[in-house]
């Protein structure tokens, strides 16, 4: 795991294996991040997310507090995510809806 500058991880939080956290996003408390997750720049993270393995966050996402966004999914650069994102799944917007494959 690699955690760029102007990182935040706060209290409680647990980063697994192989992450990239990069340039100023912010896990919030009681987050977990699962293996091979890669969290963009800007990316803003509210307390108590859990990300399953192998999920991008693209640049400048914010997901709300309490949301779980399952393994191998996508979260487009922007996206405002206030639901749970089953495995595999792809979203993107504002709020962010399935996209297609």
């Amino acid at each position: 795991t690699i955690v760029m500058a102007g990182a935040v991880v706060h209290a409680n939080a647990t980063i697994a294996n192989s992450c990239i956290l990069s340039t100023n996003c912010s896990v919030d408390y009681d987050c977990k991040i699962g293996d091979s997750v890669q969290i963009s720049p800007g990316v803003a993270i509210a307390g108590g997310v859990t990300i399953g393995e192998r999920s991008f966050i693209g640049t400048g996402a914010s997901i709300i507090p309490g949301v779980t966004i399952g393994k191998g999914c996508l979260v487009g650069a922007g996206a405002a995510v206030t639901r749970n994102v089953d495995d595999g799944g792809r979203v993107a917007g504002t709020p962010a809806r399935p996209i297609r494959r």
